[in-house]
């Protein structure tokens, strides 16, 4: 069961055919591919009470909304966390009467939010909306998106030959390391 799992969020990541090199940009864009949707980022400063991250669903595009006062790592996470459930057809919480935005994000003015997508909100995928499967293949599939974003590179190291330590010993001294 979990080989499955790791094997279509793996063949999810490789059907995206990113970049060697990783942006938020080139994430947005290629997910936005597959969902058949553009996908606009917005950093909003979010109250406590709610998620660190947010989509809103609408007619022709969808918006990632993000904290802008959480840390970058931390609104790399949330952006990657948000394009999984995408990546996924997690279902939507429907926003269907007026005062929906001011439920979703009361210490928002609705005006401002709606000003700032620039379209009627028809849906919103949110945290507090899915059971626990989806949140976990979310973190999974948005762990792996994060770890091509953010690529972690570990402390080279190199096995020199015996006879070959004296010269990179001269030579880390020259360039002033290794003291």
């Amino acid at each position: 069961m979990r080989w499955a799992r790791l094997h279509r969020r793996g063949s999810l990541v490789a059907g995206l055919a990113l970049p060697r090199h990783v942006t938020a940009d080139a994430l947005c864009d290629a997910v936005s591919a597959r969902v058949g949707r553009p996908i606009q980022r917005l950093y909003l400063a979010m109250p406590p009470e709610l998620p660190s991250g947010l989509v809103a669903v609408r007619a022709a595009s969808l918006s990632i909304v993000i904290d802008a006062a959480a840390p970058r790592w931390l609104r790399d996470m949330v952006l990657c966390h948000e394009l999984a459930h995408l990546l996924h057809g997690h279902h939507l919480q429907e926003l269907d009467d007026p005062d929906a935005l001011r439920r979703l994000l009361p210490s928002l003015d609705p005006a401002a939010v709606r000003a700032t997508l620039r379209e009627p909100v028809e849906g919103t995928l949110a945290r507090t909306c899915f059971a626990g499967a989806a949140e976990r293949e979310a973190e999974e599939l948005g762990t792996e998106l994060f770890e091509r974003l953010n690529p972690w590179r570990g402390e080279q190291r190199w096995d020199v030959p015996e006879r070959a330590a004296g010269v990179i010993t001269r030579i880390e001294r020259a360039l002033g390391e290794g003291e």
